[in-house]
Order: C-alpha cells, then structure tokens, then sequence
C-alpha cells in the first residue's frame, strides 16, 4: 500500500540527488487514487515552494491534445484523417496533394522539422528566447519548409516533424472555423472542468507559475555551463506543436479522459493507438501519442515534452490502469529516466 508521505520523499530525493529547482508529480495508483506532490522552488535562487498546482510549460504533450482535436473533427464529420493536406490547406505545401492527415500525426510525412531551419541566420527554435516581441504566424513557419524536397516518401518512414503539428493546428482551426485555444477550450478544457491549463497567446506564464530554467543553448544543440532563468517564450514559434500550459494533476486529467472514452470514442481512441515503429528503439508512435517498452517490459503510452526552461512527460500503463505524469522546470534532465525511477521507488511492491 502507498502513501503520500512515501511519494513525497522519494519525488524530494529524486530533485535533491538530480540537483532540480523543481520537479512537480502526479500519480494514480491501482486503485484508482492520486498522489499530487512537488518538491523544489518555483525558481532556483529563490524560496518560494513550488506548488504541484503552479502552470508550467508542457512541450510536445501538446501533441497529445492537437491529435485529440483532430479526432473530435474526424468524429462531428468535418475531416478525414485520410484527406491530403492540398484538400484543406490549398497551396500551403509543394507536396501537399502526396500527404495526408493522417501521416502528419504519426511523423511520416516526409516533411523536415521548421525548427531546424533558419531565418536570419538564425534557426527558427532560438527565436523563441531571442525575438520575444516578434509574432510568427504558422504560415510564416510552414513557408520555411513548404518548398523543400520531402526527405522521405510519406507513409514510408518515420521521423519526427513539428512541422505536422502545426500543419495539425491550422486544419483545426480551418476545419472547426475557431482559433486554436477557443477549440481547446470547448472541447477539452470546460468539458474536463481544467482551472490550470490553457493554450496561450501571449508569451508569459499566468501567475502562479513555475520559473523555467535552462543549461541548453537557445538552438538547443549543446549544453552551456550557466543555467538561464525563462520566464517568458515566444509561444507562436512552439504553437501547436508544444505551446501548452498546465500541470501534472491536470495534464493526466486529459490522460484519464481520453482512455476512458471521456475525449473520444473508442474507436478514435484505436485509431490513436494504432502504432508503428520509430527510429529510437523500444518507442513507436500512433496518433499523438508514444508507445514505450521499459527494461522490465512494461509498457505505458504517452508523450513526453521538452521546451526551453521545462521537461515533462505523461504515462499510462494499461496493464495496471497506473498514471504517471511529471514536470521538472529545468531542461535538460532526462524526465523518462526521473519517471521510471519514480515508477519503480513507488510501485516495487504493488506489482
């Protein structure tokens, strides 16, 4: 039998011995009973605790309520996952008529990742710590890629694309005639009652918040000795890709809805878990969502996020109905790692 006390020691050993400002927990057991708890400060030089309620930034669990949106669309008869992106987005890719929905949301559609890409002489993921004032509508991304040759042919092979999701998030809004974060709102938010967790506007946190803190270069693409403080992102660069704020309690709100046919029907849900391989081992992805194999065999679906400041990363085992969704405000820290020695301290003696 667990207990919150024995949550919360191990989640304090864990940012103490990984030398975390914060790291923020969400666990449902067996039974079906949470465990909400944090340990840390809401930013590193400071004594403000963290509270596991605090918004902090999720990263590409986005990618987990863009598919859902899609669905939903699929399910009231506004879309087809099999359309081509030409059908809905006339003229937005070169190769738009060859990719189809559905390849957008399993990462095989070819497509190279606009993050990666420049502008300026800048690539495009800096520009969301260094052109804050600066608005980037998903046109101007898409326009970065629309042109290049496809590395692949889609349905062929997988990699993984933000660019799909912010393809994603345009046939939403196209498809449902909303913007994005009213879709949002409708269709998961006010249905699942969420107080914390919101698609934002603009580039800052609403308060409480959880201060982000980084040892990544801007581009992300080495480690700095200096660890940064982020309070504010240009969320328009992520957008739909991994915009999304909330917290662990409300993100496996979202969890527990979808698998319990709160969000979807069943059938969208099969269409979601339909998964296929990746180019990491022991991970394969359907519908927004992930498929690992841990060392000891388990399984759980999710996804999990890294955006400048934050790691996080939302679990399902569906052998024993357990949750799992953690937030850490600091990046890079290697979440999967911290989530399965959470996983493992938590439940050794309940399977």
């Amino acid at each position: 039998m667990i207990d919150l006390t024995m949550v919360e020691k191990i989640v304090a050993t864990l940012r103490e011995k990984h030398g975390l400002p914060g790291i923020s927990v969400c666990l449902t057991d067996l039974n079906g009973e949470n465990f909400i708890t944090s340990a840390g400060v809401q930013t590193f030089n400071q004594d403000t605790l963290l509270d596991p309620s605090d918004h902090q930034r999720v990263g590409s669990i986005t990618k987990i309520v863009t598919s859902t949106l899609i669905l939903k669309l699929q399910e009231k008869g506004l879309l087809s996952l099999e359309q081509s992106v030409e059908s809905i987005l006339p003229g937005i890719l070169k190769d738009g008529s060859r990719i189809s929905v559905r390849q957008l949301l399993q990462h095989r559609s070819g497509l190279k990742d606009y993050i990666w890409m420049d502008i300026a002489g800048t690539k495009c993921i800096e520009h969301a710590v260094s052109s804050i004032q600066d608005l980037f509508p998903p046109q101007s991304l898409i326009r970065l890629i629309a042109n290049q040759e496809l590395e692949f042919e889609p349905g062929t092979e997988y990699k993984y694309s933000n660019t799909g999701y912010i393809l994603l998030g345009m046939i939403v809004e196209k498809c449902s005639g909303e913007k994005f974060e009213d879709a949002v709102d409708q269709w998961i938010i006010q249905p699942l009652h969420l107080e914390r967790t919101y698609f934002p506007s603009k580039n800052h946190i609403r308060l409480p918040f959880a201060t982000g803190h980084s040892q990544a270069t801007p581009d992300l693409s080495d480690i700095s000795d200096e660890k940064s403080e982020l309070t504010e992102l240009n969320v328009s660069i992520m957008w739909t890709a991994g915009a999304l704020i909330s917290n662990p309690a409300e993100i496996q709100k979202i969890m527990k809805a979808l698998f319990s046919n709160l969000l979807l029907s069943q059938v969208s849900l099969e269409q979601m878990l339909d998964f296929h391989e990746t180019d990491i081992p022991n991970q394969f992805y359907g519908l927004g969502l992930y498929k690992y194999t841990f060392d000891n065999g388990m399984q759980a679906y999710g996804h999990h996020g890294g955006v400048h400041g934050y790691e996080s990363l939302t679990l399902y085992y569906p052998d024993h109905e357990i949750f799992t969704t953690v937030i850490v405000n600091q990046m890079p820290v290697g979440v999967m790692s911290l989530a399965y020695q959470l996983y493992q301290e938590v439940f050794k003696k309940e399977l």
